[in-house]
Order: structure tokens, then sequence, then C-alpha cells
């Protein structure tokens, strides 16, 4: 491996990490703000707000992802048959033993109540919906996006910089119009149709394409520009979400978290281009991504009211997150060692 390459994975090593991290951190946050709307008394309280804060700050997770996976993929020489053997077999394998265990977990936790009918529609729902447990729906959609990959990389290959740049921005202007009618629908109570989950992946087209245009190109930024972008996103999250509504400014479509997202990739891309010691963390971010809410959902149920009697809210998120984290990183390092679970992760 060259220093060029090395470099390459370094900065991405990093941002694998900080992106689980960040996934496992808005998932505790989500606690204290999803569903509370402006008529719930909790709404705009101290742990309102400390879920706001943590949630805003940790939006761009999933789209970094998204956009780790086309820098890598979109430019690469491989067969067709090649590339969607391996991966699509690294995705469907996890994709499908994680659903039949959360399926299991819900109808475990329903007939511990005494719930059990009530959980075979939950898992059914799930499933028709593309999302056994709420994290679940990452791995139904990004096969879809492998399967076009050899598509778009004919397309990239026989485009110019200009006219990819076009596609890209407009695959986020259809996208994040997307994100913005189905909240004013819902404003209207207008319901929007329930699509299929195999469509999901088309809105996620742009940041993939991006990921591929950047490496492609080699694209370089005004970093303090990035910041500026960056920290005026991150304010519009936090307060459009208390003025207008969290519904559209929690999206990883709509135009702050887009925004936020491009303009950190550039941060972390220039700024963490060194070794902080996270490949371990980044070599088992699938597990932990995979694994996380069982840890959030235990310590929660079973320590949740007991901690924040103790803890302030704004402790309470980071510690369980970090927990978390830790207990997840440690069962998918197990996991790895275990014949056949290690294709699980």
């Amino acid at each position: 491996m060259n220093k060029t390459e090395e470099a390459r994975v370094l900065w991405a090593d990093n941002l694998r990490a900080f992106s689980v991290i960040a996934v496992v951190l808005l998932h505790v946050a989500s606690e204290f703000v999803s569903d509370i709307d402006i008529h719930n008394p909790i709404y705009g309280s101290t742990s309102w707000w400390a879920g706001n804060i943590y949630a805003s700050i940790t939006l761009w997770c999933i789209p970094f992802f998204v956009m780790i996976s086309g820098y890598f993929l979109l430019n690469k020489s491989e067969s067709n048959t090649l590339f969607l053997k391996k991966r699509l077999r690294r995705i469907l394998v996890p994709m499908a033993f994680w659903s039949v265990f959360y399926s299991l977990w819900i109808m475990l936790k329903h007939s511990i109540n005494g719930d059990i009918t009530t959980a075979y529609f939950t898992v059914a729902k799930g499933w028709v919906l593309g999302e056994p447990y709420y994290h679940l729906w990452y791995l139904f959609m990004i096969p879809f996006l492998y399967l076009v990959t050899p598509v778009l990389r004919v397309i990239i290959r026989s485009i110019t910089q200009r006219e990819l740049f076009v596609l890209v921005c407009l695959c986020f202007s259809l996208a994040m119009l997307s994100a913005l009618s189905e909240v004013v629908l819902l404003y209207f109570d207008l319901n929007a149709k329930i699509s299929l989950f195999t469509n999901d992946f088309l809105s996620y087209i742009g940041y993939f394409c991006l990921g591929g245009y950047i490496a492609k190109y080699n694209i370089k930024v005004k970093i303090n520009g990035c910041l500026a972008i960056f920290i005026a996103a991150l304010l519009s999250t936090l307060l459009g979400s208390y003025y207008l509504t969290h519904l559209y400014f929690y999206s990883y479509l709509s135009i702050n978290v887009v925004a936020a997202s491009i303009a950190l990739f550039f941060l972390i891309k220039h700024y963490a281009n060194k070794d902080l010691k996270l490949s371990h963390v980044a070599k088992l971010s699938f597990g932990i991504y995979l694994i996380h809410p069982l840890f959030i959902k235990s310590i929660s149920s079973f320590f949740g009211d007991w901690l924040l009697i103790w803890l302030d809210t704004s402790l309470y998120i980071p510690l369980v997150a970090l927990i978390a984290v830790a207990c997840s990183f440690v069962m998918a390092w197990g996991m790895t060692k275990v014949p056949y679970l290690n294709r699980c992760i």
C-alpha cells in the first residue's frame, strides 16, 4: 500500500468509527424527542432539548455511510459479477440473521407482557415495511444501491465532471423535494402514499454518487466555508426542529442535514486524516451498528429510570451511548471468533 492509499484508509476508518458512534448517540437521544410534538408537555423541556441537541449533531451518520460506500465503490475496476457476489453476500446474510433475531426479540418482549397477538402484527408490519427493527431499514435499502452500482459506474465513466455534478445535484434536489412534500402532506392531513421499501434507495443515490464524484475528481473545497456551512446547518436543525417540526429537520434528506453531512465529510477528510487509533472500531462498525439496539434497550429498560434520578439527561445520553458502543464492540468482536456467526457481522 502506498502512502496515498494509506492516508485514504486513515480518514475513512476514522469516518466509519465516528459514524457508528454517532448512530448510537442518535438512537439514545431519540428516546427523548421522537414522537413528541408541540402538544406534549415534555416538548421544550430540559430533557427534550438535551435529546434535540445530541440528535441534531449526529444526523449525518447515515449519509456518511452511504457517501463512503460511493467513494470507494463507484470508481473501482472489477467485474460486475465479482462485485455483486461480494457485496450482496456481505449484506444479505447479516440482513437475514438480524431480521429474524430482532423479530424473535420483539415476540419475546410482547409475550412477557402477555401481548403475543400484537407481536405477530408488529413483526409482519416490520417485514412489509423493510425494517423488522428500527435500524434495519438500512440493510434493506443498501442492497439496491449495490444492484445499480454497475450501471452508475458506466454512467460516471461516460460523462464529464460537469455532467456528473449536475446529476448529483438533480438527485439531491428530487430527494429533498420528496422529504419536504411528505411533511407538507402530513401537515394538511393528506397521508402520503406508502411506497415499497425497494424504492427507498432512490433517495440516497445523491449521497452515493457524491461520494464517487469526490473520489473521481479529488474534489477540494474551502475548509473554512465548510465549517461555516456545518454550523449554520446545525443551528437550522436545532431551531427548526423546535419552532417548526422535527419531522422535516431530522430527515436525512432535509436540506439542513444534506448540507451538514457534505460539509462535515470534507472537514473530517481534511482534519482527521491521521491515526486516531480507531481502526478496530471501524473494522467492527457494521457489527456495532447491528447489535447496539440490544444494549440501548436493555440499559434504558433496567437502569434508565434509576440513572435519570442521578444524572441529567445531557449526561445520561452520552453515558448510555458509550456503554452501548463498548458492549456492542465486545459482542461483535466475540462473534468474529465463532464460525458461521462471523458471517453475520
